[in-house]
Order: C-alpha cells, then structure tokens, then sequence
C-alpha cells in the first residue's frame, strides 16, 4: 500500500481526521529508511578544493600549499607591504594570507595579481587592445574585498598607468580595504622608482598599515 492510500484511509475511519493522520505520517516516516546524508568532506578533499580556488583567483601554481604555519611568528593582521630580497618568501608569504581569508571569510571578491600584470592591462586599455576600459580595471580593483599585489617595482611603466596605479591604491586607503603589496624594493625605492608619482603611491602605501621586511631562509620578521 502506498503512502497516500494509507493517509487516506486512515483518515476515512476518523471523525476530526486530524490527530490520527498527524500519528500515522509520523509512523510511516518513522518506518522509512533514512536519507542518505553526503558525507563530510575529508581533509584532503577540503585542500584540494581550496588549492583550486587559490588557483582561480590568481595564486602561482608553486604558491598553492602556501600556509602562515610555514612562517615563523606571522602577524595575525596581514602587513600591507612585505619588503624583502628576491627568494624569502614574501610572494608564498602574501598566498598565505590570502588563502587564511578564504578559508574564513569565503572566496567572493578577492583576488591575485602580479603588479606587471595588471599594469599591462591598463596600459592594453588606454591603447583600446584590451576589452575593458580603464575605468572598469581601476574599479575593479579597487573594489575587491581583499587584494594583492605581487613585484611592485619589477616595472616602470607610462605616467598615464602609474596615475591608474595611485587612484586604485588612493580608493582602498579610503576605504579600508585589505591590501597587500609585495615587492623586492623599500618604500623610498618605491619613492624613487615611479617618477612623478613615486612619492604619492610610496605615501599611500605607507598610510594603508603596516609594513613589514622579511629577512633570510628562516622568515623572520622586523619591523
């Protein structure tokens, strides 16, 4: 007998209907095998799956098992600029914290980008050899939720692209948005290094947090 036909006739040898069926529903579901609950999924399975978002999101291959426990003693606040020599760890140190943000706060609006990179999108932009505008790159990136920037300084482009520059960086000052830059040059380098506009994108970094330098194979840290 099915299911209807025996509410059905349940409720035929009631008066109110009521009361009997509520007790006969609870009995047929009580004698139904259980749902088959998907199980949990295993440690590695939740890795994998947050490899592939680092992955989407920008993060080098070689950078996506990048973990705070591999540093000794890191921040809890990220620094908003990691200093450091060529090969410490201050791109797999930046992956880390991105990867911490996604893991508690989810993967909406976040992303990775190597400065050259987005540079020559803007610069493709203002030559129209891009599909986006200008404005819709400097508002994309402004935006985000939570940014990085990787190898600030590994380029020196037009002054048009270093004001694109300034104006994403001068909108997430103002709004507080996370941001992390790394880069193989102090700030006066930074200063130094992009012209008339240097000194604005070195101060607006320097009034976004902290800035950090990373020292040696060992990854300590100094302020």
């Amino acid at each position: 007998m099915t299911v209807t036909s025996e509410l059905e006739e349940t409720a035929g040898k009631t008066s109110s209907g009521l009361e009997p069926i509520k007790a006969r529903i609870e009995r047929i579901l009580e004698n139904m095998p259980p749902s088959a609950a998907p199980s949990p999924p295993t440690p590695e399975q939740e890795e994998q799956a947050l490899q592939r978002i680092l992955l989407d999101k920008g993060v080098y291959p070689i950078h996506l098992k990048a973990r705070l426990s591999d540093f000794h003693n890191p921040p809890e606040t990220p620094p908003v600029f990691i200093y450091g020599s060529a090969g410490v760890g201050k791109t797999h140190l930046a992956a880390a914290y991105l990867a911490r943000e996604i893991q508690t706060r989810g993967e909406a609006s976040k992303f990775f980008i190597r400065c050259v990179d987005l540079m020559n999108r803007l610069r493709d932009s203002f030559r129209n050899s891009y599909n986006l505008a200008a404005s819709e790159i400097i508002s994309a990136f402004s935006r985000y939720r939570f940014l990085v920037i990787d190898d600030l300084g590994a380029e020196r482009d037009t002054p048009l692209v270093q004001e694109a520059l300034y104006d994403v960086l001068d909108f997430r000052v103002g709004h507080r948005l996370p941001t992390i830059i790394t880069s193989n040059f102090s700030l006066d380098r930074v200063a130094g290094h992009y012209g008339d506009f240097g000194e604005r994108i070195a101060s607006r970094i320097a009034g976004m947090g902290e800035t950090m330098t990373l020292l040696g194979k060992d990854r300590r840290w100094q302020k």
